[in-house]
């Protein structure tokens, strides 16, 4: 269990960094008003979990493999190197199944943390859009 806790941790490290750096550019890109600390409470709870499930999902997978890694892990410091080094594919493959499920969990909050007002920027623009067109007739 301290394994997967440990896992999860640097699953969630990441996932928040990654998936955080990514939603900002998002937001940025939009151009959308976004209650902030809604979306950030929601996405650092959304990333715990994912980073739990793939954690806990991996070790799972690999205890149901027929040359399970598992059963040969002792107590010892070569035991993580040799977890690691056997089943190194199941775990980054469930960590991205984790961030692809982060990701779109993500979307449908930032969805949830939109506001439906204009943004400033956004009205400026279509105020510059009206300026151009009477000078164009």
């Amino acid at each position: 269990m301290m394994f997967v806790v440990t896992l999860a941790l640097v699953w969630f490290f990441l996932y928040w960094i990654i998936g955080g750096v990514f939603f900002a550019c998002v937001a940025l890109l939009r151009l959308t008003r976004l209650r902030k600390v809604r979306f950030s409470c929601l996405f650092s709870l959304s990333a715990i979990v994912c980073a739990f499930g793939a954690a806990w999902g991996s070790t799972k997978w690999l205890e149901k493999t027929p040359d399970s890694c598992l059963t040969l892990v002792t107590q010892s410091k070569e035991s993580l190197l040799l977890l690691l080094a056997c089943g190194w594919w199941q775990f980054l493959l469930s960590a991205a199944v984790g961030l692809g499920l982060l990701i779109a969990v993500g979307f449908i909050l930032l969805k949830i943390s939109s506001w439906q007002d204009r943004t400033w920027l956004t009205a400026f623009a279509d105020r510059l859009e009206w300026g151009s067109e009477d000078e164009v007739e």
